[in-house]
């Protein structure tokens, strides 16, 4: 059943933006919806509802703070149908209006100062996919990060077919995380998605996965890239990339979808998608 609230969980992320019900959720577990509320507050403490509404506003602070989006588009992209809606669930929440919670945020990292070192480029990549493993613990508590064996534990009968790929970790939480726009993680640990990032384009729809992977289909998009060469060095080059994004860089902003990481043979490579 856990996997089964995992893919839940996962589903209520990947649809933040569409007006869904727990129906919806229900009909793509195949379960009934009092099946899905119960086991969904036993695994994750609180209500689908409640935590989908915890997500959306997650994004929203991330997308106030690192995009020049007006508030009104803000909220439509997180799934809330009128601004005024929108504006008294993140006052809840985060006890700021979302002008206020951008203007103290805004102050916030214009005080902070890159490090030297890092290099931020604006590059296009075409589709991809990746196979990935959902984790509930943050990145520095995995032992292995990097080693092809760790990431494809339980894909060894797809050896051939992702030969291939690269070691990558998708953080749906770093941007959060970066703005303390988190709560209750004793609650809801912080998510790590590990796996394989494929090099060309497979076709993985035919190939059976063991129950805690998933495919991603990865569309063609332009990504900001920073490379740097431990992972502990992965808040520093994020700050420096995020600064860059603000001050210099001009016509591309932070989508809102999870940051990569990925291992190369010399270096490691974060990813962070944008928009135009």
């Amino acid at each position: 059943m856990f996997n089964a609230m995992t893919r839940a969980e996962i589903w209520l992320q990947d649809t933040l933006e569409k007006p869904l019900s727990i129906d919806d959720l229900a009909q793509h577990l195949g379960y009934s919806a009092s099946q899905v509320r119960r086991q969904f507050r036993h695994y994750f403490h609180t209500s689908p509802s409640a935590y989908r509404e915890k997500r959306r506003l997650e994004r929203a602070a991330v997308l106030l703070v690192f995009t020049p989006r007006n508030i009104a588009q803000i909220a439509r992209d997180c799934g809330y149908q009128n601004h005024s809606s929108f504006s008294r669930a993140f006052l809840r929440h985060f006890q700021l209006s979302p002008r206020h919670y951008r203007q103290a945020m805004g102050h916030v990292m214009h005080q902070q100062i890159p490090s030297y070192g890092y290099t931020t480029q604006i590059k296009q990549a075409p589709a991809r996919q990746a196979v990935l493993m959902r984790l509930y613990k943050s990145p520095e508590h995995l032992q292995g990060l990097g080693d092809s064996n760790y990431h494809g534990h339980q894909l060894e009968s797809l050896q051939a077919r992702l030969a291939d790929s690269t070691p990558a970790v998708s953080l749906p939480d770093l941007l959060s995380e970066k703005i303390d726009a988190l709560s209750d993680q004793a609650a809801h640990p912080v998510r790590t998605d590990i796996g394989l990032y494929l090099e060309t384009l497979h076709n993985m729809k035919s190939i059976p996965l063991p129950a805690p992977y998933r495919r991603i289909n990865i569309a063609a998009r332009h990504y900001a890239s920073t490379c740097f060469e431990e992972f502990s060095q992965l808040s520093r080059a994020l700050t420096s990339m995020l600064l860059e994004l603000l001050h210099i860089q001009k016509g591309y902003y932070i989508s809102g979808e999870a940051p990569m990481v990925l291992w190369k043979p010399d270096y490691l490579e974060l990813r962070v998608p944008l928009n135009q």
